[in-house]
């Protein structure tokens, strides 16, 4: 009797020295990251625990980009786009957007955008009664298991016609487990998707710190305690704290090096898992969207160095340079659209429709067009959201993944 006492002595002992803890970790202590924390800008974002981070519903910020001054407006949904009722009307074809900084496109008004733009120009183009609208759904950073999720909790029931999503090469890292931002000071984990002896789960797996993520072999011991852990995480405040010190004797997973997914002969095991994991969430991206009668797609955004190298164009001389010492075997292993080439493969054996804009992005800039991304910035600027618009609008009409008539 006395034995037992003790241990209930000792455990109530533990828990009110949690529970001081925990209130000293809410109210004493100041959140363990800055905002600036794994180079992202936390002060228009939050953590959530089913998409590791979004923006703030219903913000105003006054952004500038290289001398451009305009207003970024976050609507209710948490995304640059103007409101959009969850109801469709009869006569309007719906197309939902799903991507990262990209669709989010902070870096211009709204209106000038690639999402809104390629609205005006499917409107403009269409003779027929049918009304085109377009729904951004971007935020920044965001990888393809974050779009699947976004999927899955909201943008389904927008019930759309169309499912464009935008993929950019960075999204092959993104992919990994622990792919993490900080948003008021916490450091957020996107959920993340794996292969579990030799077959895709399509169910998300949670990162939480302190637990080595999965990948290759699973267990479902394991997929329980980590979802338990990661809801524990996102209303504990002394978890959170403890996030630093935990993440510090993890081991990241990570490609061998910025530029591995365009380097020939390139024997990287984690870049090829990040292929089948990619492989695995757009295709159940793409069965899912067609569950709720909508159709996929997929762009590939080209980044901003890999199209000036290929160019090279202007002042990015300088950075080609660079890359080169660095990486001092890059030329002769470069291929510019490797992973492209890849994705598109991966796709078109699912019958998943691709389109790249690299090779057009390149030929505007080697026949003397203005400049498509920012100087000093890696994003599109205005006229590159417009000629991204403009290609994908008529890309869409020509394969007749929009419709032209009631």
């Amino acid at each position: 009797m006395i034995f037992f006492s003790n241990i209930v002595l000792m455990v109530l002992s533990i828990l009110l020295t949690l529970c001081l803890a925990e209130f000293a970790a809410r109210h004493l202590l100041n959140p363990p990251y800055g905002d600036d924390y794994f180079e992202f800008n936390g002060t228009l974002a939050e953590c959530d625990r089913m998409l590791g981070w979004r923006n703030k519903s219903n913000t105003v910020k006054i952004d500038e980009t290289e001398g451009y001054v305009h207003q970024v407006v976050i609507n209710s949904a948490g995304m640059h786009d103007r409101e959009h009722f969850l109801k469709k009307d009869k006569d309007v074809f719906r197309i939902l957007v799903l991507g990262d900084s990209f669709v989010e496109a902070k870096q211009v008004a709204e209106r000038e955008s690639s999402h809104a733009v390629i609205e005006s120009v499917l409107n403009a183009l269409s003779d027929s009664p049918i009304r085109y609208e377009v729904i951004s759904a971007g935020v920044y950073m965001w990888g393809t298991e974050q779009e699947l999720m976004y999927f899955r909790t909201a943008g389904q029931f927008y019930t759309p016609d169309l499912v464009l999503v935008f993929w950019y090469a960075n999204d092959l890292a993104d992919v990994l487990p622990d792919n993490l931002r900080a948003c008021s000071g916490i450091a957020c984990s996107a959920p993340y998707f794996a292969v579990c002896n030799g077959r895709f789960d399509t169910e998300p797996w949670f990162s939480v710190p302190g637990i080595s993520p999965t990948m290759g072999k699973c267990s479902t011991a394991k997929k329980t305690l980590t979802s338990s852990l990661n809801y524990l995480y996102h209303h504990s405040h002394l978890y959170q704290q403890l996030a630093p010190l935990l993440l510090k004797r993890q081991s990241a997973v990570k490609l061998a090096s910025k530029y591995s997914p365009w380097l020939e002969n390139n024997h990287d095991e984690i870049l090829e898992y990040a292929y089948q994991v990619t492989d695995g969430i757009l295709t159940t991206l793409a069965s899912e969207a067609n569950q709720v009668g909508a159709k996929t797609a997929v762009i590939i955004v080209p980044p901003k160095d890999l199209v000036y190298y290929e160019v090279p164009y202007r002042e990015q001389r300088e950075m080609i340079e660079q890359i080169e010492i660095q990486y001092p075997d890059f030329r002769e292993r470069l291929n510019h659209r490797l992973c492209n080439q890849k994705i598109t493969t991966l796709m078109m054996a699912k019958s998943i429709t691709v389109l790249d804009l690299q090779p057009a992005f390149v030929k505007h800039l080697q026949t003397g067009g203005d400049a498509l991304y920012w100087d000093r910035n890696n994003h599109w600027n205005v006229r590159g959201n417009k000629m991204a618009a403009e290609l994908i609008a008529k890309w869409l009409l020509d394969n007749q993944l929009v419709h032209i008539s009631p």
